[in-house]
Formats: structure tokens, sequence, C-alpha cells
């Protein structure tokens, strides 16, 4: 009787330590991917709001610095023969016209990527225009850093003059930076992502 008791302990113990079987994951790893789906599809107005604002912002900055970069200036308000006028010095220099065909590009990246994640929404796809934005930003910072077209002497202040080239380069390599480890986090969730299928 007690080798019964046993037995019937023991074959408990093997059922409840037993592994799941391959049905049973395969049910689990199906129902997180459909909850995974779900909270996306959940957040598909706000994402599309926000393709929105890009495209929008790619547009205006296409324009802006097309057509309007000599307004990235310093300005003066003063008062001349009674009459107060605004004194516009550019800070940006002839080479600057030499990066305008990169960051149109570039913008240009963003701003059809985002049309496309209008119309086909999709996670992946979603991840791999945010790394092609990113790379094309990051060339963009980079050959600015290297071209470097300012002039901040047009600023009567002495010592803002003298910090702000080293400020403003800390600045786009700190973005260039995130951009970077924002690419690795995207190519990492592709790959997740592809793994889960």
């Amino acid at each position: 009787m007690e080798n019964d008791n046993l037995n019937e302990n023991s074959r408990n113990n093997q059922t409840l330590g037993k592994k799941p079987s391959y049905e049973s994951r395969h049910m689990y790893e199906e129902t997180v991917k459909n909850k995974i789906d779900a909270e996306y599809e959940e957040k598909r107005g706000r994402r599309a709001f926000g393709y929105v604002w890009n495209v929008i912002w790619s547009l205006v900055f296409i324009i802006f610095f097309n057509f309007f970069s000599r307004y990235i200036a310093y300005f003066q308000f003063e008062k001349i023969d009674g009459v107060l006028q605004w004194n516009v010095y550019p800070i940006i220099t002839a080479g600057f016209s030499k990066l305008i065909p990169l960051i149109t590009a570039g913008l240009v990246v963003i701003l059809i990527g985002n049309i496309v994640l209008l119309i086909f929404d999709r996670y992946v796809l979603s991840r791999i225009i945010e790394i092609l934005s990113s790379i094309f930003a990051i060339a963009v910072l980079a050959n600015v850093i290297l071209v470097f077209p300012f002039d901040f002497n047009v600023i009567p202040y002495d010592q803002l003059s003298e910090m702000l080239p080293l400020i403003l380069k800390i600045l786009l390599g700190l973005i260039i930076f995130i951009l970077i480890i924002l690419i690795i986090a995207n190519f990492v969730k592709i790959v997740i992502k592809i793994a889960k299928r």
C-alpha cells in the first residue's frame, strides 16, 4: 500500500516538473505575439500624428535651408536716425552651400519615409526607416562638424562668440552618439521581431 502511494506521488511530481509541451509553448508565444501586435495597433493614431508632424517639419526645413538659410544669423535691433530697425548679420559661411544638397537629401528621406509609414504602418518597416533616417542625419551632422560653416565673430560678445563653436560641436557630437545608439537599438528590435516569427 505504501509502495502504491510512493509510486503515485512520484508520478505526480514528474507531471508537475515536466516541461511544457511544444503545443503549449507555441500557444503562449502566439498569445504574446498577438498582445504585442494589438498594443502596436492601439497606438496607430498617435503614430499617424507623429508621421504627419514629421512630414510637415521636413517640408518646412527643406524650404528654409534651400531658400531662407541667410536668416541663420545674429539679429540686432538698433535706432538709426530716430528709426528702429533690425540689422541681420549672417553667421553661416559660403561652405554652407556645399552642405545644402546633403541636408535636403536627408530631409527628403525622412519625408518619404514618413509618407510610406502613413500608408503602410508596419513595425519592422518603421524600424528600418528610423535606421535610414538616423544614418542620413549622422552623415549631415558629421559633415557640418567637418566643414563647420559658421562664423560667430559677428556676435558682439567676445566670450560668447569664442565659446559657441565648441558648444555647438559638442552638441552635434552628442546627437550623433544618440543616433548611433538608436540605430543599434532599432537593429536589435528588428532581429528580435524576426526571430519571434
